[in-house]
């Protein structure tokens, strides 16, 4: 009886086969290992960029003897372009403690880049660290932008992704990019290039009303701010020196709706008063002067603070 033996012939695509696969398992894990360094990376980044401000912020732990005001939003209260004793809340801060005979601590947990879906995300987490008894609201301006509301990351390559995948870095990352390589060529020269797209725009110059990112930040807004009453404390929306004209509209609509301090901070010439830093758009020191006297007065005229300080 013979036995057959296979040919070196035979094994030679085989092993081919199990070198490509071996390969092809390596290349692919190197490539997800690089994916979570950059990803751990850029939350490093973002953590360290924080650490100075969060400092500045003080204990966490609440003092029952101080009447604490919780400032929430992007990059207008976390003060880009100003350093942290020159952004409104603790310009406001200044302002509440003079002459008085209470102490009132002004936390400001503002992040460049944020929306409302992202501040719902973490309202509830600051409400229970600092227990404030007021808390100002000032954002929706980019819920508006196509490159950072989550309605368009999550369709930004053309197909829904799920929100914890909307939620990476690294997509974020690449759906700027992508943003930037489309846009770039047809944006004004802001700074904020992707708020600024003429795209956004209709045929008469005026700024396009997105109903599905308005609707959606009244409906996160409106989340929030029962969040906030459930832990005893009470809301104010406050708007931008400057901003688009549905955007004002509809902060004011989200105050009316849920029966909150509406504090107009719009000024039609603020553009022409040197309010802003080099990107015209985020306020300067002065800017933010504005902003924390035009809060400070809101608050007392309606009460807001008790009948005295």
């Amino acid at each position: 009886m013979t036995m057959e033996t296979e040919s070196p012939k035979d094994t030679q695509p085989q092993s081919r086969w199990r070198r490509w696969s071996r390969r092809a398992v390596l290349e692919l894990g190197y490539l997800v290992f690089l994916l979570v360094l950059l990803e751990a990376m850029l939350r490093l980044a973002g953590w360290i960029w924080l650490v100075p401000r969060n400092l500045s912020q003080g204990p966490t732990n609440p003092n029952d003897s101080e009447i604490r005001i919780l400032a929430i939003g992007e990059s207008t209260t976390f003060g880009q372009g100003v350093s942290p004793e020159d952004a409104y809340p603790k310009q406001l801060e200044r302002m509440l403690n003079d002459g008085s005979e209470k102490t009132y601590r002004v936390i400001n947990t503002g992040v460049p880049g944020q929306t409302s879906t992202s501040i719902l995300r973490n309202i509830r987490y600051q409400m229970e660290t600092y227990r404030p008894q007021f808390v100002l609201g000032l954002f929706g301006i980019n819920d508006t932008n196509e490159a950072l509301n989550d309605l368009s990351a999550r369709v930004a390559f053309g197909f829904n992704v799920p929100e914890w995948v909307a939620d990476l870095r690294i997509y974020r990352l690449a759906c700027i990019v992508r943003d930037y390589a489309l846009h770039h060529p047809k944006v004004e020269e802001h700074g904020a290039w992707t708020f600024f797209d003429r795209d956004q725009r209709g045929e008469n110059g005026a700024w396009v009303d997105n109903p599905f990112f308005l609707e959606q930040l009244k409906r996160n807004t409106a989340e929030i701010i029962e969040i906030v009453r459930s832990e005893g404390a009470d809301y104010a929306m406050l708007s931008y020196l400057k901003s688009n004209e549905p955007l004002r509209k509809v902060l004011v609509e989200i105050a009316e709706e849920n029966d909150v301090l509406y504090i107009d901070l719009f000024d039609e010439e603020a553009g022409n008063k040197g309010l802003f830093t080099a990107d015209g758009f985020h306020p300067n020191e002065e800017g933010h002067r504005v902003m924390a006297e035009k809060i400070y007065e809101g608050l007392l005229e309606n009460e807001s603070l008790g009948e005295s300080r």
